[in-house]
């Protein structure tokens, strides 16, 4: 699918989709449940809607109220037979699935679709196997076949590469047949980690978390079904809240600037460029960020712990007077694509030149032209690309549009209304 878009200034407020990071989370942790969890908020994507797949695979009963669900689960009881798992495309998913699935006596194929099917998962076999699980890969991509049960044990893991294996583990572990302790060198994207911890947290779960190096877990607990809302997603209003930084003046409702999500980072690279940015708390404690044009600079950022906001900063860095340094282009090789080589590529097309170095990338900012682009089947290229072209001076067409939908399916109709100051 194509989109066009427009130079065009951007007015109005939209409303945060829920955090996809979060949502998947919360379903495997009410699948691990004997009983009955609510998730409140929850809007659907395709990475959330192959949660919940794999949670009704798994035996739980899912039902939808309006944008509540809710999750009936007797985890063990229910999964006496052989599974095969559907994760899609999330990396998330897949990584944080497989360890669940080692808990279980009998064999689990976990598959997935499209880009999912280049992405190692090499960095799940010897930790499980080292927990007493046995597993095969295809030649370190999927499908993985997993069989348990989880027996617990002390094991070393590199979080270098991505914190999903851990997050994985973390979920697992405290249904393991004995204690587990986790060894983990130089661990990227901690604020996720924290995510799965305050989480595990609300279900009754306990991990002690020694300065994100050693993590343990003490076997035979028990997930406690719950209620829990789903916190709005800061990755995806990332790109919006740069719409406003320019091309205009926007709003974005239902985020909490106390979130510890990763991609709240957001705020301080708008600041540190000169945007203007002011924050409303609601009575729910929520916040409603409005973001508009400043005069622009360049800026520095380290991304390492926040790499999915690489697509929207460089879209803000294209507006950017001077050259903008943005630090942890090492960790953008296995995502959707190659998000480093394919961010260069496709900006060029528009006229921003990016520079690669290493673990930095250098944006000049300058005058984005008119021109076909490529998503790559990527949704943050997508909505990067689409972002960028607010300040075009001709048509851009965005091809591969569609890829959206795996985090924001609601985008283009959001871009929709704030480019015609509903």
């Amino acid at each position: 699918m194509k989109k066009s878009v427009k130079s065009s200034a951007v007015n109005g407020t939209i409303v945060a989709p829920a955090s996809k990071s979060v949502a998947q989370r919360a379903i495997v942790a009410a699948v691990l449940c004997q009983g009955t969890s609510t998730l409140r908020n929850l809007s659907l994507c395709n990475d959330t809607s192959a949660a919940l797949g794999v949670a009704r695979t798994l035996g739980a009963i899912v039902e939808q109220h309006g944008n509540d669900y809710t999750i009936s689960s007797d985890f063990f009881a229910k999964n006496i037979a052989e599974k095969k798992l559907f994760c899609g495309e999330s990396g998330l998913l897949t990584r944080m699935i497989t360890p669940v699935a080692a808990l279980l006596s009998h064999y689990t194929e976990i598959n997935g679709h499209g880009s999912l099917l280049k992405r190692p998962v090499d960095m799940v076999e010897n930790p499980l196997r080292g927990l007493g699980a046995t597993i095969v890969t295809d030649r370190s991509l999927l499908p993985i076949t997993v069989k348990g049960p989880l027996k617990g044990g002390e094991i070393s893991i590199d979080g270098s590469i991505s914190s999903q294996l851990l997050t994985g583990l973390l979920m697992a572990l405290p249904l393991a047949q004995g204690n587990s302790t986790i060894h983990v060198s130089n661990l990227k994207s901690k604020p996720y980690i924290d995510i799965t911890i305050d989480l595990l947290k609300s279900f009754g779960v306990e991990i002690i978390n020694d300065s994100y190096e050693i993590f343990r877990i003490k076997g035979h607990q028990k997930f406690a079904p719950c209620t829990c809302s789903i916190e709005g997603d800061w990755s995806g209003a990332s790109c919006p809240l740069v719409a406003g930084a320019i091309a205009g003046n926007i709003t974005v409702e239902n985020l909490d600037e106390n979130s510890a999500q990763a991609d709240k980072e957001i705020l301080t690279v708008l600041e540190r460029a000169g945007a203007k940015i002011s924050a409303e708390r609601t009575k729910s404690s929520l916040s409603s960020i409005s973001v508009s044009k400043g005069n622009l600079q360049a800026f520095t950022f380290d991304a390492t712990h926040c790499p999915d906001l690489f697509p929207a900063i460089v879209a803000l860095a294209s507006q950017c007077n001077g050259i903008s340094q943005i630090y942890g282009a090492e960790r953008l090789t296995h995502k959707e694509s190659n998000r480093a080589l394919t961010l260069r590529q496709e900006f060029a097309t528009l006229g921003i030149k990016i520079d690669l170095s290493g673990n930095e990338m250098r944006v000049a900012g300058g005058q984005v032209t008119g021109g076909s682009v490529n998503a790559h089947n990527d949704h943050r290229i997508a909505m990067a690309l689409a972002t960028a072209a607010l300040c075009a001076n001709g048509e851009v067409i965005v091809d591969e549009a569609e890829s959206v939908d795996k985090s924001y399916s609601k985008f283009w109709d959001d871009l929709a209304v704030l480019t015609s100051g509903q």
